[in-house]
């Protein structure tokens, strides 16, 4: 059990290396901008309590389901929903979330390496972050690329008057909600 929670811990400050070191565009960014100085990535975390201690505990949370691949379905753990459309895979399949700390927005999706035949919405809520120097404008959804160590944007929907992030996954991975 130690051992496994050293892996997450691992997992997660690698994850925020990577992070902190990448330099990406944004799903609300344009192509056509003219700035070219570099902004680096911050992965959002959530506020802290007004005593300044975590708002949560940093213990992991788990939520898992099986969705029919004939009707599809949701799974929604915390501050993440998962969307299924019907045939999203060619058979019922195990669909689970991991958030590994609930004080940083960064969600584990499995049946991991899992490829959908049609893409699977995500909500992610940011209404609990800590959006000090954070510019709304560049939220958004990344994954890394284990192979190329980058992370990659996901095409996706900042909504600020409900503080959610929505884009639509073709494959299951580490994702986390980041900002210039």
């Amino acid at each position: 059990m130690r051992n496994r929670h050293l892996n997450q811990l691992s997992f997660i400050l690698a994850v925020i290396a990577i992070f902190a070191l990448a330099l990406v565009a944004g799903c609300s960014r344009s192509p056509l901008s003219t700035d070219n100085a570099p902004v680096e990535p911050k992965l959002l975390t959530r506020a802290s309590a007004p005593d300044g201690s975590p708002m949560f505990s940093p213990m992991p949370m788990y939520g898992e389901a099986v969705i029919s691949s004939a009707t599809g379905g949701e799974l929604s753990l915390h501050d993440v929903t998962l969307s299924v459309p019907a045939g999203a895979t060619p058979n019922d399949t195990l669909f689970s979330i991991t958030i590994p700390d609930p004080n940083v927005f960064y969600n584990d999706f499995g049946t991991d390496g899992l490829v959908f035949d049609r893409p699977v919405k995500v909500t992610m809520s940011y209404r609990d972050a800590d959006l000090t120097n954070v510019n709304e404008s560049t939220i958004r959804i990344v994954w890394i690329d284990e192979t190329s160590g980058q992370m990659q944007d996901v095409n996706c929907v900042v909504d600020r008057v409900n503080k959610t992030v929505t884009g639509y996954l073709n494959h299951f991975s580490a994702y986390g909600l980041i900002s210039d």
